[in-house]
Order: C-alpha cells, then sequence, then structure tokens
C-alpha cells in the first residue's frame, strides 16, 4: 500500500494589512497596561526632553480600533488626517499610468541604452543613474525586471553577463530608492507620519543620491571590467551562450518617440524638477532667497493672473501635499491632451491609476490609527519616555547607527515602504527630536535601511523577480554581490555621520 505524505505548507508571511492591523490590536492591549504621560510642548507642538509626567490612562478598546483607521484619514483635535497623504499616493498612480499608457519612457530608454553601447563604463554609469532617477522619484521596485529584460540584450552583446545588468538594474533603482529626494511611497509617507514636510532635508537627499548611485555605478564597472578582462570570472559564464540565444536575439526595429511622446517626455521630466524645487525650503536656506515668493505675491496681486488664478498661490518652496497633488492632476490632464485623448480617456486613465494604488493609500490611515489609539490611551509619551531613557540617552553617533541597524532588521521583515513607516515612524520620529537629531534625518535612516536591504534580501521583490526572470540563482546573486552591498552599508552610515555631524 502507498503511503501518500502530505505536501508540507509554505510559511507564507501575512500582508500589510494584517500586519498593521494586529499591531493596532496590540497597541490598545498596551494601553490596559502601560500608565499614561505626558510631555510639555515647543513651540513648534514637539515634545520638550526631560519634562514628562504622568497622567491618567485612557483604556481603549475594541470600538475603538475600529474607529481608529478612519480618524486616522480624517483626523481630529489631536491627530490631522491622513487623506492629504492618501491622495498624493493615489494621483501619482494616476501620472506614471499615464506616462505608462503614453509609452514614452521605455522608448527612451531604449534609445539611451542604444546611443551608449560602443563603450560599456558610459552605458552603465548612464543607465545606473537613470535607474536611480527612477528610485528616487517614483520608487521603482515591483517593476525592475521590465527594465530587466530592456537592457539584457546589449549588456550580453557587450561581452558582459548577466549580474552586469542586474546590478544596474537592482542597485541603481535601490540606491534612488535610498536617497528618495521625492519619493511619495516612502519619504511623503513618512514625513508625513513624522509630521514634517517632505521637503524637510531634501538637499541632503539630493547629496546622497548622487553619492550612492555614482557609487554604485563605480562599483558595477569593477565587476563589469573583471568580467570583461575575463569572461570565466562570472559565475554565469557557464550560459553564457544560452543567455545570449535567449535573451540578446532582437528583431531589428527600433522604436523612435513620436512629437507626441517627445512632448509628454518633457512634462515627466518638468513635474519632477518642479515638485524638487516647490519642496525645498528656500528660505531658511537663505533669508535674501525671496524670489519665488516675490513673483507669487505679485500673481496674487496682479488683476489679470489674480483673476485667472485666483490669489492663493503658494510660493515654491512652500509647497506641502495639497500643491503636489494639484500638480500631479494638472500634468495627467495636460499629457492626455498632448496625447490627443479624449477627456473621457484621459480620466478613466486617471482612474484606473489611482485605483492601482488605493490598496497603497489606504495603508496610511490605518497607520494613522496607530497614532490614534496611543494618543487616545495617553501612553505615546510614556513609550517615548522609555526609549528617551535608552536609545535617547546614547550618544548622537552610536544612536544613529544603532536606529540604522533596527531599521535594516525591520526592512528585512517589513519590506514595503509604506508598511515600515506605518510601523515606526509615529515613534521614531519624536525619538529622534528627544536624540538631538531632526525628524528629517531619521526619514533618511529608514531610506537608507530600506535601499539596502532591498538589494539583498529574500523578502525583497525586485531581487527575486529579476534573479528568476534571467536564470540566477538567490546564492549567486549573494556571492557575486556581497561585497558590494557591504561596500555600500559603509558608505550609507558615513552619510548617516555627515548628516548628524554637518547638517
Amino acid at each position: 500500500m502507498e503511503i501518500q505524505q502530505t505536501p508540507k505548507r509554505k510559511f507564507k508571511s501575512p500582508n500589510t494589512y494584517v500586519i498593521i492591523f494586529f499591531v493596532l490590536i496590540l497597541v490598545a492591549i498596551m494601553t490596559w497596561f502601560i500608565p499614561g504621560g505626558q510631555y510639555q510642548l515647543d513651540e513648534a507642538g514637539r515634545n520638550v526632553a526631560g519634562t514628562y509626567s504622568r497622567v491618567a490612562a485612557n483604556r481603549q478598546g475594541l470600538w475603538d480600533v475600529i474607529m481608529a483607521p478612519i480618524i486616522g484619514m480624517v483626523g481630529n483635535d489631536q491627530v490631522s488626517g491622513a487623506i492629504t497623504i492618501s491622495l498624493n499616493v493615489m494621483l501619482f498612480g494616476s501620472f506614471l499610468e499615464m506616462m505608462d499608457t503614453v509609452g514614452a519612457i521605455n522608448i527612451a530608454l531604449k534609445g539611451v541604452a542604444k546611443k551608449y553601447q560602443t563603450n560599456y563604463t558610459v552605458l552603465i554609469t548612464v543607465l545606473t543613474f537613470i535607474m536611480g532617477i527612477f528610485g528616487t522619484v517614483q520608487g521603482a521596485y515591483e517593476e525592475g525586471f521590465v527594465y530587466l529584460l530592456m537592457f539584457l540584450p546589449i549588456i550580453l552583446s557587450l561581452g558582459l553577463d548577466t549580474i552586469v545588468a542586474l546590478m544596474i538594474v537592482i542597485f541603481g533603482t535601490q540606491a534612488g530608492c535610498a536617497a528618495s529626494i521625492v519619493n511619495p511611497f516612502s519619504t511623503g509617507i513618512a514625513s508625513g507620519i513624522a509630521g514634517i514636510s517632505p521637503g524637510e532635508g531634501i538637499i541632503f537627499r539630493a547629496l546622497t543620491f548622487v553619492i550612492l548611485v555614482g557609487f554604485c555605478s563605480f562599483m558595477i564597472c569593477q565587476y563589469a571590467k573583471k568580467v570583461k578582462k575575463n569572461p570565466k570570472n562570472s559565475l554565469q559564464y557557464f550560459r553564457y551562450q544560452q543567455d545570449l540565444e535567449e535573451f540578446a536575439s532582437t528583431d531589428g526595429d527600433e522604436e523612435k518617440l513620436s512629437a507626441r511622446q517627445r512632448k509628454v517626455f518633457i512634462i515627466f521630466v518638468m513635474t519632477f524638477l518642479i515638485m524638487i524645487v516647490s519642496l525645498v525650503p528656500w528660505k531658511s536656506l537663505n533669508a535674501n532667497f525671496t524670489i519665488f515668493e516675490t513673483m507669487t505675491n505679485w500673481l496674487n496681486n496682479n488683476v489679470v493672473t489674480g483673476s485667472i488664478f485666483g490669489n492663493d498661490l503658494i510660493p515654491l518652496g512652500d509647497w506641502y501635499f495639497n500643491e503636489i497633488n494639484g500638480l500631479l492632476i494638472v500634468m495627467t490632464i495636460i499629457s492626455g491632451f498632448i496625447m490627443g485623448y479624449s477627456i473621457d480617456k484621459t480620466i478613466n486613465i486617471l482612474i484606473k491609476g489611482a485605483a492601482g494604488l488605493v490598496s497603497t493609500a489606504f495603508i496610511v490611515p490605518l497607520a494613522r490609527g496607530i497614532q490614534v489609539l496611543m494618543t487616545k490611551g495617553n501612553i505615546t509619551a510614556t513609550v517615548l519616555n522609555s526609549c528617551e531613557k535608552t536609545l535617547g540617552s546614547l550618544p548622537t553617533i552610536l544612536f544613529v547607527i544603532i536606529c540604522f541597524i533596527v531599521y535594516i532588521v525591520l526592512a528585512t521583515f517589513i519590506p514595503s515602504s509604506t508598511g515600515l513607516a506605518a510601523a515606526t515612524m509615529s515613534i521614531m520620529a519624536p525619538l529622534a527630536v528627544f536624540a538631538g537629531i531632526q525628524e528629517s534625518s531619521m526619514v533618511v535612516i529608514y531610506n537608507f535601511a530600506l535601499g539596502l536591504v532591498k538589494m539583498f534580501a529574500p523578502t525583497s521583490i525586485i531581487v527575486m523577480t529579476c534573479t528568476q526572470a534571467v536564470h540566477v540563482d538567490y546564492g549567486s546573486w549573494l556571492k557575486a554581490s556581497w561585497k558590494y552591498i557591504s561596500l555600500f552599508f559603509v558608505a550609507c552610515v558615513a552619510l548617516l555621520l555627515l548628516n548628524v555631524l554637518v547638517f
């Protein structure tokens, strides 16, 4: 008689919603055991270290757990609503859906790859920076394998291997995500939860973008040079001919941007340039830099422009989520108009893109619900006081390094940028202030950890999908990349220390 073996059930990590909901329940339970407390507040509404005192606790029940995400979305007297952040995520999805429908970005990428194919070091540098831009402005991650398959034919034809293409896409996008200059899915959400503008720390994030992506480009070129010198140095040398046959065959057709697609591509670039300029706190950098404020006052007070645009325009440098949301709507509609789409098609694209990110957008109020429960339960100050006496009392340099390592561990299990920000930022941002650094510095630590982890962790979608797509086993990827990832870790630590010591 043949005995049938019961197949082993594979462990499946619960999705972000389930994790955060259990956190909500845990927080509600904590309000029954943790004493209530409060801090004195400064003029900016921040807790003042060393002013903690006990107050009566307010135990939270099941109904409070149910209502917390709803209050988290619309806000109340104590907690600001997350609806503008959620709307920002959905409208960003609309804008990206329009760009995907137009197809200009993919055609432009192919053109860049072919233009620089005669010099592999220039090609690697250019493609890595392009991937970095996609990572830093839109959080490129799940779609990485699309870019990978786009670059492979040219990379292989130069005598390089699939590892080079993997490094360009994985290192490039995640170095960009580590900087996240204006990435709405990490910096935007984390800053919103921390209660600061996404523009805070943007100058340093721009600096880290150039350094980290440039460093990754250099490391990839070094690996490519080693493979070019001796192809047997490649871990994938045993299947190079197979890779050529599978990935390097092309139909010879070369797509070119149409006049309309070229204009939409310019719109794409302009949108992110405006976002960056609008979020830089110009007056805080230089009190005499008032050109944007002067221009805006003129537009608001001019009879003609004031009648057309209204007289409530906000100067560049003072924009927040509302203004960015308006920009995304306008640019999405303008792109549809340039392509000659009917208004119905444009609106359908806008709705489709927003719908695709509803699940991500809903994480934000769910996470804000944690803050709602802790605030109503009067335990936020008590938890912060405990952290203040432990982590917060450490020397600044040691505090930053430990927080970075803690975030690396957390990001390995919660690789979702929205999920990680949701689960941690409401506590970690105030803790940063107690430790003597800005909330924006904690956002940088969080971003660095996410970017680093997504380069190697088995929970990283981009790593697992890209390696599988080009027949590179996970062990080979780690063997080929671990030295470079270790150097990236060192570079991140150095930049974090620069941030707290100089900026």
